[in-house]
C-alpha cells in the first residue's frame, strides 16, 4: 500500500483556499455573489479612463460549475426592482452594442477562479449620455438543466431537482460630463407590529447619470449620544427613472428607544465615500 503524500497536489490545495480567503478580505465590500458564484467588482463602468475591464468569477462550492455569460437588459422602477425589456426607450439607451467579453462560457472546478475580459468598442461616434446593460451569469448544469433521471428499485423512476439561478451585474458607459444630482426627502419612521423599526425616504435624481451608492442612517439621542443605526449598501437608481422609495430597517442600540433626538439618512458615492445628498428628520 502507497502511502506517499503527493506535496505539489497538497501545494495547491492549499494555494487556492489562501488565495480565496485573501479575495473575501480583500474585495468583501466590492463583489456580489450568489449561490456558489462570487463575482468582484460587483459593476463595470467605462467612463473614458480605461476600455477594457476585468471581472474575477470564483466558485465556492465543492462541485465543479459551468456558467453561461450574456447581455440583459432591465429598468428599474421606484422600488429597485428590475424588470426585463427588450427595446430602448427615452432616457435608456443600451451598452450591449458596444461592449464585447470573454470567454462567453467559463467552467470552474471546486474554489477555482478565473479573470474576463469586459472591452468597450465603436464608441467613438455615439453621443454623450449613458448607456447601460447588464451582464448575465447563468449557472449551467452538466446533465439536464430540470435534473438528473435515475433508476430505483423496483424499476421506479427518481428525478433529483437540482437549481439554476442567474446573477447580473449592471455595465454601464458615460460620454461627456455628469451634472447628475440627488436629494433626499419625505422621511418618516415606523415601528411594524412586531416592533421592527423603519425609516423611509425617497431618493430623487436629477440630470442625465446613473446613481449608485451606499445609505447610512444615525440617530442622536436627546443627550447628544450618537449612534450608527442602519447601512444599507449597493443602491442604484438607474435611467430612465428618477425616484427610489428606501425602506430602511434599523438596529436599535441597547438602551436607546427612538424617543426625542433625530435621524441623519446620508447617501455617498461606493467608491469614494463622496456625500451626493443627506436628510434629517426630528423626533
Amino acid at each position: 500500500m502507497n502511502t506517499e503524500i503527493k506535496f505539489p497536489s497538497l501545494f495547491t490545495y492549499l494555494f487556492r483556499y489562501t488565495i480565496l480567503f485573501y479575495f473575501f478580505i480583500s474585495f468583501g465590500s466590492t463583489l456580489v455573489a450568489q449561490g456558489n458564484l462570487v463575482i468582484h467588482p460587483k459593476r463595470i463602468v467605462f467612463d473614458g479612463k480605461k476600455k477594457i475591464e476585468k471581472l474575477i468569477l470564483s466558485n465556492t462550492g465543492k462541485d465543479s460549475a459551468v456558467y453561461n455569460i450574456s447581455f440583459i437588459e432591465y429598468k428599474m422602477n421606484e422600488k429597485g426592482e428590475l424588470q426585463s425589456i427588450q427595446e430602448e426607450e427615452a432616457g435608456l439607451q443600451f451598452a450591449s452594442p458596444y461592449v464585447r467579453l470573454y470567454p462567453r462560457i467559463v467552467k470552474l472546478g471546486p474554489n477555482e477562479s478565473q479573470m474576463l475580459k469586459v472591452q468597450m468598442y465603436n464608441t467613438d461616434t455615439i453621443a454623450d449620455g449613458e448607456y447601460r446593460s447588464h451582464l448575465y451569469f447563468r449557472a449551467e448544469q452538466e446533465n439536464s438543466a430540470l435534473g438528473k433521471a435515475t433508476k430505483a428499485k423496483e424499476s421506479a423512476l427518481s428525478v433529483k431537482l437540482e437549481a439554476v439561478f442567474g446573477i447580473s451585474i449592471a455595465c454601464l458607459i458615460r460620454k461627456g460630463e455628469n451634472n447628475t444630482s440627488l436629494s433626499i426627502s419625505d422621511i418618516s419612521y415606523s415601528k411594524s407590529k412586531n416592533q421592527e423599526n423603519f425609516l423611509f425616504c425617497k431618493l430623487t435624481r436629477t440630470g442625465n447619470m446613473s446613481a449608485y451608492g451606499d445609505f447610512t442612517v444615525s440617530y442622536t439621542a436627546p443627550n447628544s449620544k450618537v449612534y450608527e443605526v442602519g447601512n444599507v449598501k449597493g443602491i442604484g437608481l438607474y435611467l430612465p427613472g428618477n425616484l427610489r422609495n428606501m425602506n430602511i430597517k434599523l438596529n436599535v442600540p441597547t438602551n436607546v428607544n427612538f424617543t426625542g433626538g433625530s435621524f441623519k439618512v446620508v447617501f455617498t458615492e461606493n467608491e469614494s465615500k463622496k456625500i451626493l445628498a443627506q436628510g434629517d428628520l426630528n423626533l
